[in-house]
Order: C-alpha cells, then structure tokens, then sequence
C-alpha cells in the first residue's frame, strides 16, 4: 500500500485536493499534551451523531466522502475522527514507520523465494541445535516441560516467546450506560491495585472528562494509538466520564497477561468501583490466597509431557522454523511480529444488541450448532467479502485455548489473571473456514485435543514451555487469528456493558478476529494488516448482518450465492473490458497499418 502524503506524515490538515489549508486549525479546546500532530489532519468534516448505547454502531455521515462512498485508507478515517469531540490520549505512539516500504516488493520476493532453500538449511541447523541443547537442559536440571510449569504460578518459563509478546500491547475499551465520579473512580483503581501486588509504577490511572457527542468508535479509533511502555509498565486504565456515559479504556503488557485476563483486571477494577471492595485476581508465588500451580497429581499429565514428546517436538518446531522463517526472512512483512506492522494496520468494531443476540442465540440453539462455529463461519464470509487482491486464499488459522481452568490447582473460577493460552491452529482455505460442518469438525476436534491434553494441544505446551516458538510465524500477514471468549459478565451495577479489544496499533494480522458476549451483548472487533480501512468496516457490518440472518442456517447459503454472483460479474465486466481494449488496440494497429501502405 501507498505511504500517506508528507502533509500527512508532517502532521499538516490538507483539504479534500490533498494541498495544505490555512484556515484548518486545531482545536482550541484541546491541551498541548492531548495534540497528536500526526493525526490532525483530515479531508473530511466530522460531526458526530448520536447513537443510543443498545442501537447497532455506524459510520457517522460525516465519515463518507462527496459521493457518499466511505474512505478508504486509514489516514482517511484519522482525519474524520480527528475533528470529533473526544480528546486523543496525552501519550502518543513511541513506534513509528521507519522501514522504507510496507511490503515486500518483487524483487525483495525473487530473492525471497531464491533463497529459500539455502536459508531453510541454515534455520534448520541452527533451531534443531538451540533446541536438542535447551532439551538437554530441561529435561537434565527441571524436570522437563512438567518439571518447568510446576515451578510458577504461571507458564512464564520460556523468555524467548514472551520477550516477543512483551512488544505486544492488548487495548480494550469498556462502554458504561452511567456517569463515574472521578475520584471514586480514582479511589477504587489505587484500591484495586494495591490488593492484587501492583506497584505505582505497574498500574496507573489517568481521569478526563468528556462530552456526551462522544461515540464509541471515536474513542476506539484514537485510543488504540497508544503505547503502555510510555504510561506503566504492566496495566495503564484512561477512564473517560460523561454526563450519561463512561469508556473504561484499558492497555495491559502481553506478556504477563493474555486477553481473558485484560478483560478480569477491567472486570476486577469495575467490580471494586461499585462494591467499595477490591476482589483479589492476580496470583502470586507462595500466596496462601491464591496461587495457581499445574496439577502434579495427574499421571497422565507427566507422560504426555515427557522427553520423548518433546524430542519429537523439538525436531518438528526446527522444521516449521525453516519452512516458515526460510522464505520469509528477507521479507518486509517478518517485521509485523516484531511491533513494526504496516501503516494500514486498521481496525474496525461492531456489536449487537440484547435483541439481536438473544435472536441469534436461540436460533443457533434450535440447530445446535456451536456459536464457535457460527462465529468462525461468518468471519470467514466476511473476509470473502472484501475484493480478491486484499484475500488470502489458504490462511494460516490461529486459535487459542486456555490452560488454567483445566490443568492448573486449585480450581477457580476462570476470573483470575496471568497468561495460560496456548495456540492451536491448522492450514484451511477460505471456503473451507466458511463451512459451518469444517468449523464444527474443527471445535470438536479442539475440545477433544485440550480435554485429553493431546494432540495439538500436548505439543504446543511443549513447544511455548520448552521451546518458546510454538506456532510462530514469519509472516503475520497470513494469519487468520479468532478469538472467542464466549459468555462474559460484569458488575450488575453497571448496568450492561459493551467490552471490545484487540492488539493496539503496533500489531495486526490478516485477519483478528475478536468475539465476546458481555452482559447479553456480543461484541465483535476486527484487525487487519492486509485490508483497508474501509474495505474492512464494510466486512464488519457483513459479519454482523450475517451473524443475525444466518443464524437459522437459511440466508448463509443466500449469501453465499451472492457472492459468487458477484464474483461472477466482476470476472465478467473484467474479460469484457480486456476484450474491449484488445479490439482498439487491433482497430488502431489497422488504422495504422492501413494509413501507412496508403
């Protein structure tokens, strides 16, 4: 994709010619410290529209161009939501574009796939070295992959894997129906805080008012453009109060805590603002309150994580490295997994209301078919939806399941805190993901493997405990990730919520896909490195048209017609127009083969 203008780049507003306007001005009302130079620009004006909290959110009109079609690159839609009423947050991104391209060129792709093999070769040697060493030591000294997990709270063993998570900054934003008094709201963070061992310099709070204009995509938008590293070092909460409303906006350190566990420590905090009293979620080493340790009991559990397993494991991850890391390590694109995503790194959120999931629900319970499945199949046709040059045809699937429920003592509640996914995935097709009997095979299969620790399931705990490289690819640019969180809840007094999050700007995929039903409400968010902004927002309001009408098995296969329809035409209109150009072409080589012989 293009690089946006240097009056872009140099923070300059531009007007709907592109050229620099002298009469666009920043807001007066907004502090020096809230001003993010690179986002005030915009092409468009931006006058918010009021969206009650249960409606379906949508693109405010002022977010369409003159012909009425929505922009489409994200610099666009940080134009239109710079001139909205919400203050952008005080500490601006610290990672910046700095690589010289955004994708790997032609050229960059031929030595790419020259040097594959020769570069395969020396990945293999290299990893299957590193790792028959660190199998060595682990299973030698620590008593092996079991012998490491047992040893923590959490599975942090492995510092390679969580040195690249910790580039990774998970945001969520929380969507309250009431007002919050800001210094209860300060009282019960530092309340919060202190009961589950954060000190001042890991968590931290900051308070602004704000308008009632202010909508929740607008928020979303500006306030994923953050980094933590800048405000604490492990959780930092931006609370947003409004006469009828508040945004609990939430930035958590991927390392420490996966994304269940983002959305406990808002739960928490929200929790302890009504209640007065802080719940205690965050487990520690020797706690005699709540300290969480894999199962030592389970026989089974030891033999399936033994050195023969990870011999196998060690050998098949060195393989996967060279296969993946072989073709991709000259590329642009290896730079995504390192917090360096491309420009157009966008994101888009969505919800339904209490109606339409309660309908979506009990369609899906009279079919029996698993919302896991329902959700996975319409993100899928979603993804087919948007034009075939921003597809990928044969993704990567990522999915992740959590161990702390399952292998970890004492049993509690899934309320708590640390990081204990692992990630599961396969190599579909897109027509394959959109398959509701491919998706249903799959969840069986995943419950199967996680229930009985095998299978995928066996190997990618090795793999992140011992190895640290489970499932890590080259390119993220390929993964199809889905998250879903199913059936989540918060305070009653709150009042029924909307919670949406995903990785901030630093980190995307081909497709993110994020699901959670809060309080009756399921809440979509979707990243993308691949499709434009507005490309992307369009796929969204897809999914969820699709979500509702699809749930009774009828309209999906209605959809699906459509789509070939309209792939049909567009192959049509595309040969015709080739065929037309062709015919000029051979009526003007006569002309002038004919003018010439007269």
């Amino acid at each position: 994709e293009p690089f946006p203008s240097r009056s872009h780049r140099q923070g300059k507003p531009i007007t709907d010619k592109g050229s620099p306007s002298p009469s666009s001005t920043t807001r007066s009302d907004m502090p020096i410290t809230q001003r993010r130079p690179s986002l005030r620009n915009g092409r468009c004006s931006a006058a918010s529209t009021r969206v009650s909290f249960q409606e379906p959110m949508k693109v405010a009109d002022s977010a369409k161009d003159s012909a009425g079609k929505l922009p489409m690159w994200r610099a666009e839609w940080d134009a239109v939501h710079a001139k909205g009423d919400c203050p952008y947050p005080p500490h601006p991104p610290r990672k910046y574009q700095w690589l010289p391209c955004t994708n790997s060129g032609p050229i960059l792709n031929a030595l790419g796939l020259l040097m594959w093999v020769p570069l395969g070769i020396v990945v293999f040697c290299v990893s299957l070295f590193l790792n028959l060493w660190t199998w060595f030591i682990a299973y030698t000294y620590h008593g092996g992959a079991h012998g490491l997990a047992a040893s923590t709270t959490l599975p942090l063993s492995n510092r390679i894997i969580r040195k690249l998570f910790s580039l990774v900054d998970v945001c969520n934003v929380t969507e309250l129906p009431k007002p919050w008094d800001e210094a209860k709201a300060k009282q019960a963070f530092d309340a919060f805080r202190v009961r589950n061992g954060f000190a001042e310099e890991e968590a931290r709070i900051l308070v602004t008012t704000i308008p009632d204009t202010v909508m929740k995509p607008e928020v979303w938008h500006k306030y994923r453009m953050t980094d933590l590293a800048s405000t604490a070092k492990v959780h930092y909460v931006h609370v947003l109060t409004a006469p009828s409303k508040t945004f609990v906006v939430g930035y958590t350190n991927f390392r420490d805590f996966d994304g269940t566990s983002c959305f406990n420590l808002i739960k928490g905090f929200v929790a302890t603002y009504y209640d007065g009293e802080a719940p205690l979620v965050r487990p520690t080493v020797g706690s005699p309150e709540l300290d969480l340790r894999l199962d030592t009991e389970n026989e089974e559990l030891k033999k399936k994580l033994g050195a023969l397993p990870a011999l196998r494991c060690a050998v098949g991850t060195s393989y996967t490295m060279a296969v993946q890391y072989g073709r991709w390590l000259l590329s642009r694109e290896l730079f995504d997994a390192f917090g360096c995503a491309s420009p157009e790194c966008c994101s888009v959120i969505e919800s339904l209301s209490l109606e339409e999931t309660a309908k979506m629900t009990a369609a899906l319970k009279a079919r029996k078919l698993k919302p896991f499945a329902h959700l996975m199949t319409t993100s899928a046709e979603a993804a087919k939806s948007v034009p075939k040059k921003y597809q990928v045809e044969r993704p990567i699937l990522l999915t992740q399941v959590s161990c702390q429920s399952r292998y970890y003592m004492p049993k509690v509640e899934r309320n708590v805190c640390g990081n204990w996914l692992i990630g599961l995935g396969t190599r579909p097709t897109l027509d394959e993901l959109s398959s509701e009997s491919w998706a249903s095979k799959f969840y069986t299969g995943l419950i199967e493997h996680i229930e009985s620790f095998s299978g995928n399931a066996a190997w990618s705990f090795i793999n992140q405990t011992v190895y640290g490289m489970s499932g890590y690819r080259a390119n993220p640019r390929k993964i199809f990730w889905f998250n879903n969180y199913g059936l989540r809840s918060m305070h009653e007094g709150a009042g029924g919520v909307t919670y949406h999050w995903a990785p901030t700007y630093s980190v995307a995929t081909y497709f993110l896909v994020c699901c959670v039903c809060v309080d009756g409400r399921m809440c979509i968010t979707i990243s993308s490195s691949v499709v434009p902004q507005g490309e992307l927002q369009k796929a969204v309001e897809h999914m969820k048209k699709m979500l509702i009408e699809s749930a009774g098995g009828e309209a999906l296969s209605t959809a699906r017609v459509g789509l070939k329809a309209a792939s049909f035409a567009a192959k049509l209109r595309h040969r015709t127009e080739r065929s037309c150009a062709k015919l000029r072409r051979s009526s003007f080589a006569a002309a002038t083969f004919g003018g010439a012989a007269l």
